[in-house]
């Protein structure tokens, strides 16, 4: 049986690359084909991560006489044996782009994902793999892959080999060497730990393990209050500025501003982000729908349940928050105001589906441009709002019995149990069983065509009140680039698109009043009036333009708060959904 190991070099961080040798041994045939992935799963982008791979050469292993090695496509590379039973890949890999997906490898630190990194031989993705890694001897090494001492390593540096039993789990477990500093807890008997990269002299809160403790605690309750890893790391990288997470199986990457933990809104926003991908432990990692049980990683891989891996996860993230304690009641219902608000806005979701936005996540979410809100929708965002509208109508038909968390356990049970990934009648079944058809027709009036479900209604049952605040001012349908009065969208059927306004035109003054992307909302307000048209002065192409424009009375903004005049079992109800929350 053939053999594979890695030996990657990270010795040299000052030069932002890696150096990595392929070995692989056993050979009888005259040619050998590898390729790099694509993409990571988790993050719905071909990345093309061969772009930064270089000098890509081949030897054989017992006499180190040069191979052949062709490059036969963007990411793969055929080596011809020449009768050799071993032989070594050789190359290096450019990392300079600090990201949850990618590689970064400066004075500080080196970070990667597999994917960007390893050349696997072609049609052996259950083959095992060692991977050994050398780095700078001050700097300590972690990953979710087993471990053990390096049989030999550089001198003044450290090694240590990691073990992988086959493709799947060499690509799901990135790699953070640096100076860190790693925090450790254990949730029902098993342990946890958070790495944390990049602070400098900001100090991790003094509550961040027993906030965390809780929060595994709590997604571990939606499933039975069973884990289903046998250890789990969380690896913080901070930088200045940044933001994300992706999710792997027995760990996650996170990147945040290190100022993030420095303020209560930045801290709470963070322990979201860890709660997101550690729910993904289940949900996606673990239970995923059958096109994703076996990864193509050289191409785009299609599914239509994106609403539910992403969309329901991002509903629990906030939830796992408030059950644990981490925030109020008020707080939670300001994060679901804010999605809710954020649906309202955005006319794609009247355009298309939740399962189609999920199917053309490879070219509309990851490439969005200043058509995309109005041409798709977010099922991250969208996705939540639908997974409360689905978790609620359970609650309604079952009178509190079950809730989306029965769902969860059922699928989870006679999916990915039974070693298989479910499918959208799986999903339909369960439903069915726990609330009855009807559920399952509403859940399909939500994900199958435009999303408008009655909120309003649903949220009544938990005793909780939908006000739209600022309904009545002007509204015109525009935003603005970053710092400018530039348009960077205008969405469709607004005042601003009646009138023919369009991306990239420059709003210079209204009603003759010289406007600045610092004065441009305050002269609007004071001058607009719904119903009557105003004259803007815009400059497209470089050249000057005047239209007159009608603003309507705008959406408002969507609060969701407690009503006082529910009854007792109203909010019963909405302590049982929400939790009892932080005390305010």
């Amino acid at each position: 049986m053939p053999t594979l190991e890695f030996r990657i070099d990270a010795t040299r961080p000052a030069t932002r690359k890696i150096w990595v040798v392929a070995t692989y041994s056993g050979l009888d045939q005259a040619a050998v084909e590898f390729f790099m992935p694509t993409w990571t799963p988790g993050s719905y982008l071909l990345r093309e991560y061969s772009r930064h791979v270089s000098r890509v050469e081949a030897v054989a292993g017992d006499n180190q006489r040069p191979l052949s090695c062709r490059k036969t496509s963007k990411n793969r590379f055929v080596i011809t044996t020449d009768g050799a039973n071993t032989i070594e890949v050789r190359y290096r890999v450019y990392a300079h782009e600090l990201s949850v997906r990618t590689a970064h490898v400066d004075s500080s630190h080196a970070y990667w994902n597999h994917a960007c990194v390893l050349l696997w031989p072609v049609n052996q993705r259950q083959l095992p793999a060692r991977i050994t890694v050398d780095y700078p001897a001050e700097w300590s090494l972690t990953c979710s892959l087993e471990s053990e001492a390096a049989t030999a390593k550089p001198a003044d540096a450290a090694a240590i080999t990691l073990l992988a039993s086959d493709l799947d789990h060499a690509l799901d477990a990135p790699v953070l060497v640096g100076t860190t500093q790693q925090l450790e807890w254990e949730v029902h008997g098993v342990p946890h730990a958070i790495v944390l990269d990049g602070l400098e002299a900001v100090a991790p809160p003094t509550t961040l393990v027993s906030d965390l403790e809780r929060i595994v605690k709590q997604a571990a309750a939606v499933f039975g209050d069973s884990l289903p890893y046998q250890r789990y790391v969380f690896l913080a990288l901070f930088a200045g500025e940044g933001y994300g997470g992706l999710e792997h199986r027995d760990s996650t990457t996170l990147l945040m501003p290190r100022t993030s933990l420095t303020t209560e809104s930045g801290y709470q926003d963070f322990l979201a982000l860890a709660a997101h991908e550690l729910f993904h432990a289940w949900n996606v990692k673990r239970m995923r729908p059958v096109e994703f049980w076996e990864y193509d990683y050289e191409q785009e891989n299609y599914t239509r349940l994106l609403w539910l891996m992403e969309g329901w996860t991002a509903y629990y993230d906030d939830l796992l928050l408030v059950r644990a304690g981490l925030t109020t009641q008020a707080e939670y219902l300001a994060t679901m105001a804010k999605n809710v608000q954020n649906m309202r806005a955005a006319p794609g979701r009247f355009e298309l589906s939740l399962e189609e936005s999920s199917f053309d996540a490879w070219i509309r979410l990851y490439r969005p441009d200043e058509n995309t809100r109005n041409s798709s929708q977010n099922y991250y965002g969208n996705g939540a709002v639908a997974a409360m509208c689905l978790d609620l109508l359970i609650r309604r038909t079952t009178n509190g019995a079950r809730s989306l968390d029965d769902v969860l356990q059922s699928l989870y049970q006679t999916t990915f149990a039974q070693g298989r990934g479910y499918e959208v009648a799986d999903v339909h079944r369960v439903i069915a069983e726990i609330a009855g058809s009807e559920v399952v027709d509403k859940l399909l009036d939500l994900v199958t065509g435009p999303l408008d479900p009655k909120i309003d209604d649903l949220l009544s049952d938990v005793g909780i009140k939908v006000h739209s605040r600022e309904a009545n001012k002007p509204f015109l349908g525009v935003g603005f680039r970053a710092g400018t009065t530039v348009l960077a969208s205008v969405s469709d059927g607004s005042p601003a698109d009646t009138c023919g306004l369009a991306p990239d035109d420059e709003l210079l003054a209204i009603t003759n009043l010289r406007v600045k992307a610092g004065s441009w909302q305050t002269t609007f307000g004071a001058v607009a009036q719904v119903g009557k048209a105003v004259e803007l002065l815009v400059a497209r192409r470089g050249v000057l333009q005047s239209v007159l424009a009608t603003p309507t009375a705008g959406p408002g903004k969507v609060k969701l708060t407690v009503n006082e005049a529910a009854s007792e079992s109203q909010r019963a109800a909405g302590t049982a959904w929400m939790g009892a929350g932080r005390s305010s």
